[in-house]
């Protein structure tokens, strides 16, 4: 046990400005100028290999626990000043939740991040939508199994305020790598759909690549959709690449007359990445014998990488799935790192 004694000091921007003359008060915020704030918070739920599997196929009694979960940290991100002594009361901006199970670890992992135009900032609600989602897969999966573990809810990122931008240190680098391979990675989400632009068809597979991305730790500032136009598509992604790192781009990548997602990359692209097509088509043709008919490629533009892949879910899903162990090295480098 630590003793008092070899506590650090605190000096006055350290110690508490929820207290005055040992009285509780709300921080008065009224002075202070309005700027854009923005937190990510994570958590983790560890499961049964029972749970575990009762989750991934939606057998769990109570409906689809991760959908339930993401709603009710959304909710409770809302609720945060009638939870928490002493927080504001603020209007939030945008609140995203997105839980995603690994099934080889039995863990399911959980980003929320708020964003509001304040005079203070939104940690505390991207915290509590994390505990409240955790709170929510426990109470959900509790009639299988009760030896569930909820850890490592913190904060690890804001920016906006006075106190400026803050990005969590990470003691263990091998399970941050891990959990959060793409953290800090600006990204843009781009589809490509005919019927999706003239909104005829609902797209799941850029929201899918969107919450992937999120969960990996990137920040997902950038999301469109975009006819099958091989200029418009060309534009687009030129444009993007000056403020994003990464850019993945969903649809037009087969061989019907109407499918140019290649081709537009190819006219922005100053270098093709060969390896990522194949390693995307390597994975999907474990699935289907169509994986040879996919054109998905990856180029360089600047300092940004763009992949093009599939425009159903399930095969976006598949083939990010095998290209992110690579995405992290591949940004680094085109962004001045040491190979």
């Amino acid at each position: 046990m630590t003793k008092l004694s070899n506590l650090p000091t605190l000096d006055s921007s350290t110690t508490s400005s929820h207290i005055e003359n040992g009285h509780p008060v709300m921080v008065d915020v009224s002075e202070k100028k309005i700027t854009r704030r923005e937190a990510l918070a994570e958590g983790r739920v560890r499961l049964s290999g029972v749970i575990a599997r009762a989750v991934a196929e939606h057998a769990a009694g109570k409906g689809d626990v991760l959908k339930m979960a993401e709603l009710a940290g959304i909710m409770a991100a809302k609720k945060t000043p009638d939870i928490i002594p002493l927080c504001h009361n603020i209007n939030l901006s945008s609140v995203e939740v997105v839980c995603s199970l690994d099934t080889q670890n039995n863990v399911v992992v959980i980003n929320a991040r708020a964003k509001a135009d304040q005079t203070t900032g939104v940690e505390m609600e991207a915290l509590t939508a994390v505990s409240v989602a955790a709170l929510t897969i426990y109470d959900m999966c509790k009639g299988i199994d009760k030896g569930m573990t909820i850890e490592g809810i913190r904060l690890l990122r804001k920016s906006g305020g006075k106190s400026g931008d803050y990005i969590a240190d990470c003691a263990d680098k091998g399970s941050c790598a891990a959990s959060q391979p793409l953290l800090n990675i600006r990204a843009g989400v781009l589809t490509v759909s005919d019927r999706g632009s003239r909104g005829e068809r609902r797209d799941t597979a850029g929201p899918a690549l969107a919450e992937l991305l999120t969960a990996a730790g990137a920040l997902v500032e950038l999301s469109d959709i975009v006819p099958d136009e091989r200029e418009i598509i060309a534009s687009r992604v030129r444009e993007w690449s000056l403020s994003v790192s990464l850019i993945l781009t969903t649809g037009g990548t087969g061989l019907a007359q109407r499918d140019v997602t290649p081709e537009a990359l190819l006219d922005v692209g100053e270098r093709v990445v060969p390896g990522f097509g194949e390693l995307m088509r390597s994975e999907s043709a474990k699935h289907t014998h169509n994986a040879a008919l996919s054109r998905a490629i990856a180029v360089t533009f600047g300092r940004c990488l763009i992949l093009s892949l599939p425009g159903s879910e399930k095969g976006a899903r598949e083939c990010f799935a095998a290209a992110l162990p690579a995405l992290r090295h591949a940004v680094d480098i085109l962004n001045g790192a040491s190979d």
